[in-house]
């Protein structure tokens, strides 16, 4: 879902996706999130569509930002994981939820990866 040009880029639905499952549990930091998807997303190139869902944003977060979307991410796809039921959604919740941390992931490895080289 991330732009492989830059992993500081994120989709509406991966940022829409996260600020739904955060809102519970982290109401300011979701709010965060949901406040990136007021602003304007990056120039599409000439071949994509002009709609909305194919829509990109930077993302500037702290490096204490990500690592908590990160944690609460885990958390709730451990209580995901744990909870037994046969609806459909269901089944693929822990996925989609897998899917979100690794781009939250990626994120927080660049932003050290960065530290580490303007640290030396």
């Amino acid at each position: 879902m991330q732009n492989p040009a830059t992993n500081n880029t994120f989709s509406r639905a991966s940022l829409d996706m996260s600020y739904s499952l955060l809102r519970k549990k982290e109401p300011q930091l979701a709010l965060t999130i949901r406040n990136i998807l007021f602003q304007k997303p990056l120039d599409k190139n000439s071949n994509q569509a002009d709609n909305k869902n194919t829509d990109v944003f930077t993302v500037s977060l702290d490096t204490f930002q990500v690592r908590k979307i990160v944690e609460t991410l885990m958390l709730i796809l451990n209580e995901s994981s744990t909870t037994h039921t046969h609806d459909t959604t269901s089944l693929f919740r822990p996925v989609l939820i897998q899917s979100i941390i690794n781009e939250w992931t990626v994120l927080a490895k660049n932003m050290f990866d960065e530290y580490q080289q303007n640290k030396d």
